[in-house]
C-alpha cells in the first residue's frame, strides 16, 4: 500500500517541439560544419557562403521556436498576477529578516 510509485511527468507538446527543433538544429549545424570543413579541405570554398547561410537560417528558426516556448512557460508560471520567481524571491526576503 505504501509502495505506490509516483506517476512520471508527461511532457507537453510544446516541450517536445522545442526539444525536437533543438535536436534538428544541433545535428544539422554539425553536419553543415563538417561540409564546410570538407569544402575547405577540397579547396572548393565557393560553397561556404551557402553553407553558412544555412546555419544562420537554422539558428533563426530555433530562436523563434524557443522565444515562443519560453513565452508560453512564463505565462504558465503566473499566479495571482505575480510570477513564480517573484513569489519565491518575496518568500526568501521575508525569511531573511
Amino acid at each position: 500500500m505504501g509502495s505506490e510509485k509516483p506517476m512520471p511527468k508527461k511532457w507537453t507538446g510544446s516541450k517536445l517541439i522545442a526539444l525536437g527543433v533543438l535536436a534538428v538544429d544541433g545535428s544539422c549545424t554539425y553536419i553543415v560544419l563538417y561540409l564546410c570543413w570538407l569544402s575547405i579541405k577540397m579547396q572548393f570554398t565557393g560553397s561556404l557562403p551557402y553553407l553558412t547561410t544555412l546555419i544562420g537560417a537554422l539558428q533563426a528558426s530555433t530562436a523563434v521556436v524557443l522565444t515562443a516556448y519560453f513565452g508560453k512557460a512564463k505565462a504558465e508560471n503566473i499566479k495571482g498576477g505575480i510570477t513564480y520567481d517573484a513569489a519565491l524571491g518575496a518568500d526568501s526576503e521575508s525569511n531573511d529578516l
